[in-house]
């Protein structure tokens, strides 16, 4: 195998390692979703401020593995752009 076919290779096994990452990404994202849905309706009407911080604390996560997301896409892209030369 010549070394331009083991860097093919190569970028094709991380473009499939980040793409699995995405699937499990995106998957913990709507599970974030179903929590913060359940905390919204356990908490509601409630004056517990507790209830407010965990809601939020799942919000700043979940913009976080959008984040995460975002930049392995990005990173799969130049990966792409590497393979076409």
């Amino acid at each position: 195998m010549s070394m331009v076919q083991q860097v093919i290779a190569a970028i094709t096994d991380a473009e499939r390692q980040i793409d699995d990452q995405i699937a499990k990404l995106r998957s913990y994202a709507r599970e974030i979703d179903k929590v913060t849905n359940k905390a919204n309706a356990a908490f509601e009407g409630s004056t517990q401020n507790y209830g407010q911080q965990m809601i939020q604390q799942l919000a700043t996560t979940k913009k976080q593995v959008n984040q995460s997301i975002e930049k392995l896409q990005a990173v799969k892209e130049k990966l792409l752009r590497v393979r076409m030369v």
